[in-house]
């Protein structure tokens, strides 16, 4: 199974893990996000689990989404039901804590970033790099506002930089930055405090940082996601980056000096 649930309880704190299992890289294709789905249901159906990790299998987070899929036919399933699963740990009346470890990358630091708390091993490497392939990471746009400063976020964004964790310039993304091979150690610190409060106070205040967050996805997301699927995936450059990526080459791009014409971007 790619998406793999457990549960153990610290004290009284119920504590569920989510394990990405999708080797080498824990990429999530559509069949991996219908199983992430049903997972983050299923926790918010028990209404059990105050504290929710995610973790990739092999010391690798997750490298994003399939970009095999990232095509006019197979977008417009993947894309939406990709943003449900970031949408579905906003449902939990839980903390939500992303444990990171090796790469991280496009739809993966996406999802990290909708968790609560980001704890990142100081050898693994993130990056919105979805510009080097001619396109953009709609929930990304929105969660580097949130986290980071307007001009970080343009740089992360615009660039498609990967960085080494101990040199990444983006404030606010990273919540802690923990020693290679100490992630559980880090993962029992960061719950410590946790154990010694009310489950049910705790998973109120959790619900009370999740809505708000909720209503900077109703404010922007589903625009920017048409956008995406309008415009950006038949874009004649989508589809070269795309090709390219596939078949391991640099990019040729459309030569033109800006956004001119009936079918461009800019209409």
């Amino acid at each position: 199974m790619p998406i793999t649930v457990s549960s153990e309880i610290r004290r009284d704190l119920h504590v569920a893990r989510i394990l990405l299992d999708s080797a080498p890289l824990n990429i999530i294709d559509l069949d991996q996000c219908d199983e992430l789905l049903e997972a983050l249901q299923g926790i918010r159906d028990d209404d059990e689990a105050r504290v929710v990790i995610i973790q990739g299998e092999g010391h690798e987070f997750c490298s994003g989404t399939d970009i095999a899929e990232h095509t006019p036919e197979k977008m417009p399933d993947l894309l939406p039901r990709f943003h449900a699963c970031l949408e579905a740990i906003l449902s939990l009346d839980a903390i939500v804590i992303a444990a990171v470890e090796g790469r991280c990358l496009g739809g993966g630091l996406e999802l990290a970033m909708a968790c609560d708390r980001i704890l990142v091993d100081e050898e693994a490497t993130l990056g919105l790099p979805e510009i080097k392939i001619g396109c953009y990471p709609p929930a990304g746009l929105i969660q580097v506002l949130a986290r980071s400063h307007p001009g970080s976020a343009v740089r992360m964004v615009c660039s498609g930089d990967i960085y080494p964790a101990k040199e990444f310039p983006h404030p606010g993304i990273i919540d802690q930055l923990v020693s290679t091979g100490k992630m559980e150690e880090a993962i029992d610190t960061e719950l410590d405090p946790y154990q010694e409060l009310s489950p049910a106070i705790l998973g109120f205040t959790a619900r009370q940082f999740h809505r708000r967050a909720q209503d900077q996805w109703a404010k922007h997301l589903k625009e920017l996601e048409a956008v995406y699927l309008e415009g950006i995936v038949t874009h004649e450059d989508s589809r070269e980056g795309v090709e390219a990526f596939l078949e391991k080459r640099a990019p040729r791009w459309a030569r033109r000096q800006g956004l001119v014409g009936p079918d461009d971007l800019a209409f």
